[in-house]
């Protein structure tokens, strides 16, 4: 897979609503979240961008694992077919995850 192409983490919430990387000179503001009626979405796309990093780097690992053979579904599932169909949509499903966070443009075209 690319190289990650974003500010590297760890990120936390820096004020209302705005999303910061580094510290003092060294900071950046990776985003500002926009609210509305009682916030209770944006509180929660606050913490899931603030997160996002550890997010990636998680997925990253498991899709890693997964990649190598380490992490398989064929014990739990050789004998489901639908089981193991549906374990290859969520790997595909992560791997796609993956290539839109590393897109410079986010999977747009």
């Amino acid at each position: 897979m690319n190289a990650c192409q974003f500010t590297l983490g760890p990120w936390r919430r820096a004020g209302h609503r705005a999303i910061a990387a580094g510290t003092g000179e060294n900071r950046v503001t990776i985003c500002e979240v926009f609210s509305w009626g009682d916030c209770t979405e944006a509180d929660g796309n606050e913490a899931l961008i603030a997160a996002a990093p550890e997010l990636h780097a998680a997925a990253a690992a498991v899709f890693d694992f997964i990649d190598a053979g380490f992490l398989t579904v064929g014990i739990l599932a050789e004998d489901n077919l639908e089981r193991v169909a549906a374990c290859g949509r969520a790997i595909d499903a992560l791997a796609a995850a993956l290539t839109k966070a590393r897109s410079p443009r986010g999977g747009a075209s």
